[in-house]
């Protein structure tokens, strides 16, 4: 395990706002799920605020051996086709309109993009039905072979670099990664001049406050699982929030896009269905605000 006492983008000194034993009944679960209930017999789900950042983040991680045996769990592609019909129809319209506006802004007739992190392949899939010459790279080996013969490039974490994109998209990524800065400088490096990230990540910005209030109070409530889902023990370790997401693209030299408004109306699906309707008005307006955990950031050039 990797015990971070500073903040992991910033470096800076961070103070812990809350801190409970894994012993808990709350907590125990979820170090079972791990498989390394020993290993947290004498070690807090302890979670630090850097004032510096503003990013919140778990004291105790996983290493790299520990995280590819959490998120490797034994499946086939029959496991994995299960979970794609299980998706609603308005999560594919998610990920039309977003590929689509990004084939709008990249001027590459056949842009050369990096899923990083991309599961069984949902946004790697979809930019290669519109035309992208698609890379992935993912911990979990049987969802990495089931988008290898989707057509998907499959590379390691070392492979991306040298290589160079012009897109990568870095989607419920970075939140469960002990190293957010090295990870996303190493992607920032392999961008083209001009090329674009995008980082999203899960989003509460009252749970700092509850955390605290829990800590002075004594209250465990807030272990609900839904309540700490954006700091799920051992899983999402970081909880970003909008100022530590532009902080981190500071620290990596890319620079947040207002993203047109115009080409977001353009780009909605489903205007049929009353949920995609409302949400097809609203989205331009929060992507030109540039608001909450999901940002697309430039390199210069």
């Amino acid at each position: 395990m990797i015990q971070r006492l500073i903040c992991p983008i910033s470096g800076a000194p961070a103070t812990v706002i809350f801190s409970r034993s894994y012993a808990l009944p709350e907590l125990l679960s979820f170090a079972k799920r791990a498989g390394i209930s020993d290993k947290l017999a004498d070690k807090p789900y302890e979670i630090r605020h850097c004032p510096a950042s503003g990013l919140c983040f778990q004291t105790w991680v996983l290493d790299d051996n520990e995280l590819a045996g959490l998120y490797s769990p034994s499946s086939d592609a029959g496991f994995f086709l299960a979970a794609i019909g299980r998706q609603k129809l308005h999560w594919f319209a998610h990920m039309t309109e977003e590929i689509l506006v990004m084939r709008q802004m990249v001027a590459a007739k056949t842009p050369v993009v990096l899923d990083f992190g991309c599961n069984w392949g949902k946004w790697a899939s979809m930019a290669l039905a519109h035309g992208c010459d698609v890379y992935g790279v993912e911990v979990n080996c049987g969802a990495a072979a089931f988008c290898a013969a989707r057509g998907i490039k499959m590379i390691s974490r070392e492979q991306v670099r040298g290589m160079h994109f012009d897109f990568i998209n870095v989607d419920q990524v970075i939140e469960h990664l002990s190293d957010p800065l090295g990870v996303t400088n190493a992607l920032a490096d392999a961008l083209k001049p001009g090329a674009f990230m995008k980082l999203g990540t899960p989003d509460n910005p009252r749970l700092p406050q509850q955390l605290r209030a829990a800590q002075a109070s004594g209250d465990n409530t807030v272990l609900d699982a839904k309540t700490i889902d954006p700091l799920i023990p051992l899983q999402h370790v970081n909880l970003f929030s909008n100022a530590s997401l532009k902080f981190l693209a500071g620290q990596i030299g890319l620079r947040p896009v207002r993203l047109p408004f115009w080409k977001w109306v353009g780009a909605g699906q489903l205007w049929n269905l009353p949920r995609q309707f409302n949400r097809n008005i609203v989205t331009p307006f929060k992507r030109r605000r540039m608001r909450g955990t999901y940002l697309w950031l430039q390199k210069s050039g």
